[in-house]
């Protein structure tokens, strides 16, 4: 095995039932699937290493088939350490069938001080399937107590529905004088992103989340972007992670319900 960690799973829907099959090597694993409500099966994704360090890489494939559902998240946060010699990297292929849905919601990523990050996500589905992603990047603790101390971080999301490039979706994070500063993050040290496809996520939709979450988070500094193909891009600038994930989860939360149908779901982390 060339990577330092491998996973993959494929989940299907056999008669109202989520049959999941899989495997993992390395320093990457996943738990058994747990119901957390009547309507959502997870899967928690754990890395038994304690953190990503020099040259260290990741592969992970996710197949959910047609009319499968799965809700994918984290059991903490990832944290990236010092690369002085190679960037970390972790790709990831996301493969999505007619009806299904897929939750990606990972808890945040750190960055430490000189770490060198690369993500690289594809995802194949269709155009009646659904597709719900966030991430949260923060800058990690520094002795000194001074922001951005990583080299550089790379983050990359590509979206084909039935073939067709939808979304390509590029954030370069690589510290200097101006990364505080207008057009990039406007004097604030973390990002945050959610992005939503799914066949009743119209510009309508991307309206009343946008109202839903300012009238909850009215200082937040947040944009949403509509896209043709029934998707919803968010993009979220902070200063505290706890505020992020509040914010993250107000907008999961708010797609769940008018999207999916379902209620809040509760991750019981820790």
């Amino acid at each position: 095995m060339s990577e330092t960690g491998l996973l993959n799973l494929e989940v299907k829907n056999r008669n109202s039932r989520t049959m999941i099959h899989g495997y993992y090597e390395g320093a990457f694993k996943y738990t058994r699937p747990v119901r957390l409500d009547d309507d959502s099966l997870s899967v928690y994704l754990i890395h038994v290493g304690g953190g990503y360090v020099d040259g260290d890489t990741y592969g992970s494939t996710i197949k959910l088939e047609e009319g499968a559902e799965l809700a994918v998240t984290s059991q903490a946060s990832t944290k990236v350490y010092k690369s002085p010699s190679k960037p970390v990297e972790q790709r990831t292929t996301i493969q999505l069938g007619a009806e299904s849905v897929l939750e990606y919601y990972l808890d945040p990523l750190i960055l430490y001080k000189g770490a060198k990050f690369i993500q690289e996500t594809t995802v194949e589905m269709e155009h009646n399937s659904s597709f719900f992603y966030s991430d949260i990047i923060t800058p990690g603790w520094s002795e000194d107590g001074s922001n951005f101390q990583y080299d550089w971080m790379r983050n990359k999301l590509k979206v084909y529905q039935n073939g067709k490039l939808v979304l390509f979706d590029h954030l370069l994070l690589e510290p200097d004088d101006e990364l505080e500063g207008v057009l990039q993050l406007e004097g604030h040290t973390h990002v945050g992103s959610f992005i939503i496809f799914h066949p009743k996520a119209s510009r309508e939709f991307g309206e009343w989340l946008y109202e839903s979450v300012i009238g909850a988070h009215p200082h937040v500094r947040i944009g949403i972007s509509n896209m043709e193909d029934n998707g919803v891009v968010v993009r979220i600038l902070d200063n505290r992670t706890q505020t992020m994930e509040r914010i993250i989860s107000h907008i999961h939360t708010f797609a769940r319900k008018e999207l999916l149908g379902k209620g809040e779901i509760s991750w019981r982390k820790y």
